[in-house]
């Protein structure tokens, strides 16, 4: 009887001994599975907005991309952006068909975006539609810290635009609220 309580007093012994020998705190270093490059690095997150297809109103689409694409020309990138449409299936492009953006400069506070005659040619009869069409280039821009409100030209001019439903483009449109 001795002699097993003697066996079992050894292992319990040499059990505890090997527990606090191999149970320090060692550092694993986490190697991730894939390099995070220096493109991940540069990623920014981007707002533009776009009609909702259903309801019609205009609503957010967040895109990630590398803010490099932004340094030589974020105002015209932004807009292009929308001429080329959502990503989302849900959204709808709000920018006639056809049209393109001649130049896009930041005045003061107010940025100046000269796009091509189908903006006007090419827009839509419904009033709602040409809203979101504007407002879709302006709530964007206005996204930016150094843009308050957008002036549109039409290949370089000064146009009435939508004046029927209130959008004249010889003066200063400001961010829909």
């Amino acid at each position: 009887m001795k002699k097993w309580i003697v066996i079992i007093l050894v292992i319990l012994t040499v059990l505890i001994c090997g527990i606090l020998l191999f149970n320090t705190n060692v550092e694993v270093e986490y190697v991730p599975e894939t390099e995070i490059e220096e493109v991940d690095l540069r990623k920014t997150m981007i707002t533009l907005y776009f009609p909702n297809k259903e309801s019609k109103e205009l609503q957010k689409e967040s895109r990630l991309i590398d803010s490099k694409d932004l340094l030589m020309d974020p105002y015209a990138e932004l807009v292009n952006m929308l001429i080329t449409g959502p990503e989302s299936d849900f959204l709808q492009k709000a920018i006639p068909e056809g049209t393109k953006l001649l130049s896009a400069e930041l005045v003061g506070n107010c940025l100046q975006i000269n796009l091509s005659k189908e903006f006007m040619e090419n827009s839509s009869n419904d009033e709602n539609d040409r809203k979101n069409c504007v407002y879709s280039i302006v709530n964007t821009v206005t996204e930016l810290n150094e843009v308050n409100a957008v002036k549109i030209l039409i290949n370089g001019e000064e146009t009435k635009g939508f004046e029927e439903i209130g959008l004249d483009f010889s003066g200063e449109i400001q961010k829909l609220k």
